[in-house]
């Protein structure tokens, strides 16, 4: 097991403890390392997408709210977009722990 495997393996394991902060620092402070800020980088995507996909899912439902004015309307979507983001977080958490336990194995 080599410096770059552990490194990059960290990368997709601490989204238990420090999600998008440390994947950030690593591909900052690992410029001349190409395998761990690849590894850095997707790790930092991934992690970043729930908070992305949250964010216009509360910009979708605002206007859903102000065009409709209904809400019945307004509550269906919160439960429908709610259950799209917690599985979608669950997906990411997932497979940031399977390519982080792959990475320290391989």
């Amino acid at each position: 097991m080599t410096k770059n495997q552990v490194v990059s393996s960290l990368s997709y394991l601490l989204i238990l403890f420090a999600p998008f902060i440390f994947p950030l620092i690593i591909w900052i402070i690992c410029r001349n390392e190409p395998f761990i800020r690849h590894h850095a980088a997707i790790a930092l995507w991934l992690q970043l997408l729930p908070l992305l996909l949250g964010t216009i899912c509360l910009i979708s439902l605002g206007v859903t709210g102000l065009a409709t004015s209904s809400w019945k309307i307004t509550g269906a979507m919160i439960v429908i977009l709610l259950g799209i983001i917690a599985l979608v977080t669950l997906l990411i958490f997932i497979y940031n722990l399977y390519k982080g336990i792959k990475l320290l194995v391989a």
